[in-house]
């Protein structure tokens, strides 16, 4: 089964949410996610600190948006 879901975080919560996924992902086997994140307020380094986690999310893959 496959359970898209659009979540609307608060920058406070946003580690938060990661760390539960990913920590969900880590306990059920057969779990995959994949999480997208899109915030064109922030430049992309800080999108990829905002992002990290500890321990780090299995693994991390940076697409940039393309220009208009």
């Amino acid at each position: 089964m496959k359970i898209l879901t659009l979540a609307d975080v608060p920058d406070g919560l946003a580690n938060a949410w990661l760390r539960h996924l990913r920590n969900f992902d880590a306990e059920h086997t057969g779990c995959h996610f994949e999480v997208l994140a899109d915030a064109p307020d922030m430049s992309l380094p800080d999108m990829v600190k905002a992002m990290a986690v500890d321990p780090k999310l299995p693994l991390i893959k940076v697409i940039k948006r393309g220009e208009p």
